[in-house]
C-alpha cells in the first residue's frame, strides 16, 4: 500500500512537471516579439485648430505674425527605456495642414513640479486638449511653430503624463535623452507611416531652461549616436544651464545664503545621484530625510549649508570627489564637442534662476571648437520674460536653415 502510494505520488509529480514545462514553453512561443525602443504603441488624435484659433491661444507673442497653417495634434504613446528597463511613455506631435514636406522640430519644456496635486497633468504635452489657459509651452512654442510650418514633437518626459508618479530624471541629461530620442524615433515613424509628407531626416531642436540644457545635450548625443537617423540643421536654447558643473558648484558654495532655487537644485542633486552611477545613500548627501524626488524638493531651508552634509559639499568644492566631478562634467555640454548644424543661444542678462554665464560659456566653447553659434542677449531679461523673443528669433533662424 505504501509502495503504491509512493509510486502514484512520483507519477503525479512527473505529470505536474511536464505540464508546467509545457505551459512555460508554450507561453514563450506565444509571447509577441519585444518592442524596439521608439516603437509606436498607440496614436490618439486629440484635436485640430485653425490658424486663428492657434493665435488666440498664444500669449507670449503676437501669433498672427507667424501663424500660416491650421494644425492637427496627436498623442503618441511609444516604447522607451527607464533605468535600463522597458517603459511606455507619451509625447505630443503637432502637424501643420497644407504642407508637403515635414520639417521636424523637437521642443523640450522647462522645469515643472512632478506632482499631480501641483498641476503636473496640465503641463504634460500629451494631455493637451485645445485649452486656452493650460500648458503654456504647447500653446506658444508647440502650436506657434507648427502653425508656422514645422512638425513639432514635444515629449512629456518620464515622470509626467502617462508615467506620473515615477521619479523624473531631473537635470540628469543622459537619462533624459533616452526617452526624448525614442520619442523622436516614434515621431519620425508617425510622419512616414501616418502622413503623406516627405521627410528627409532633417531635424531642429529647441528648449527652454531645463529643456534648453536637454536640447543642447540632445544635439550632441544625436549627432554622436544617431547620425544615420537624423541630420541636425539647427538647435535653439533659451536660458539652459549648459555649464552644469559651474552652475552646480556655484550654488553649493553659497553657504549661509538663501538660495531661492534650492528646492529644484536639491531635486537635481537627488536625480543626478539616483540616475548616474553614483547611487549613494541619501543620508550621505542630505541633512534631512530624503527618500524620493518629492522629499528632496521640500527642503527645510534654502541654505546649502543646512540642506547638504558638510562632507558631501566640501569634497565636491575642494575637488576631492573625482567621481562626482566626472558626472558633473558629463552633464555639461558647453564645450568639448563640435556641433553639426548651427547652435542658437538665447539668454536674458538679468536671469536670476539660470545665470547668464551659462550661455556665454556655451558660445565660447562652441566657437573654440570651430562651431557655428549665435547668442541672442536680451538686455534686462529674466528667466521667464523672453519666451516671445525666443519664439520669434528661433523661427527666423530655423527658416534660414531649411
Amino acid at each position: 500500500m505504501k509502495t503504491f502510494n509512493k509510486t502514484l505520488d512520483i507519477k503525479s509529480i512527473l505529470v505536474v512537471i511536464l505540464l508546467w514545462n509545457c505551459t512555460i514553453s508554450c507561453s514563450k512561443k506565444e509571447d509577441p516579439e519585444p518592442l524596439q525602443r521608439g516603437a509606436i504603441i498607440e496614436i490618439i488624435e486629440k484635436g485640430s485648430l485653425t490658424k486663428d484659433e492657434v493665435v488666440s491661444r498664444m500669449n507670449e507673442t503676437d501669433g498672427s505674425a507667424l501663424a500660416k497653417f491650421d494644425v492637427k495634434y496627436f498623442a503618441l504613446k511609444y516604447r522607451t527605456q527607464y533605468m535600463g528597463k522597458p517603459l511606455d511613455t507619451r509625447g505630443l506631435i503637432v502637424v501643420p495642414q497644407g504642407i508637403d514636406t515635414a520639417h521636424l522640430l523637437m521642443y523640450t519644456h522647462g522645469t515643472e513640479m512632478p506632482s499631480e496635486a501641483l498641476g503636473a497633468r496640465d503641463i504634460s504635452p500629451s494631455n493637451y486638449a485645445g485649452e486656452t489657459d493650460k500648458n503654456r509651452d504647447v500653446r506658444n512654442m508647440g502650436l506657434g511653430w507648427a502653425s508656422a510650418g514645422y512638425v513639432v514633437f514635444m515629449p512629456d518626459y518620464i515622470g509626467y503624463g502617462l508615467t506620473i508618479g515615477t521619479d523624473h530624471p531631473y537635470m540628469y541629461l543622459p537619462e533624459m535623452f533616452i526617452s526624448n530620442i525614442d520619442g523622436l524615433l516614434a515621431a519620425k515613424q508617425f510622419i512616414k507611416k501616418n502622413t503623406s509628407l516627405l521627410y528627409g531626416n532633417n531635424l531642429f531642436l529647441a528648449g527652454w531652461s531645463q529643456g534648453g540644457a536637454a536640447s543642447l545635450s540632445a544635439h550632441r548625443h544625436i549627432q554622436e549616436q544617431y547620425p544615420s537617423e537624423f541630420k541636425i540643421l539647427g538647435s535653439s536654447h533659451l536660458a539652459g544651464p549648459h555649464n552644469f558643473k559651474r552652475f552646480h558648484n556655484e550654488i553649493l558654495s553659497k553657504g549661509g545664503e538663501e538660495v531661492e532655487t534650492m528646492p529644484i537644485f536639491s531635486w537635481a542633486v537627488y536625480s543626478i545621484n539616483k540616475f548616474s552611477e553614483l547611487k549613494r545613500p541619501t543620508d550621505q548627501i542630505y541633512q534631512f530625510p530624503v527618500s524620493d524626488q518629492m522629499t528632496s524638493i521640500f527642503t527645510p531651508t534654502k541654505d546649502p549649508d543646512k540642506v547638504f552634509k558638510a562632507s558631501f559639499k566640501d569634497n565636491i568644492l575642494n575637488g576631492n570627489d573625482t567621481l562626482y566631478e566626472r558626472v558633473l562634467l558629463r552633464n555639461s555640454n558647453h564645450q568639448g564637442w563640435l556641433p553639426a548644424g548651427k547652435v542658437i543661444l538665447h539668454h536674458g542678462d538679468n536671469d536670476k534662476v539660470v545665470p547668464f554665464y551659462n550661455s556665454i560659456d556655451a558660445r565660447d566653447g562652441i566657437l573654440a571648437a570651430g562651431g557655428d553659434v549665435k547668442l541672442y542677449v536680451y538686455s534686462g531679461g529674466g528667466h521667464n520674460t523672453e519666451l516671445g523673443n525666443f519664439i520669434v528669433n528661433t523661427l527666423n533662424e530655423f527658416d534660414l536653415l531649411k
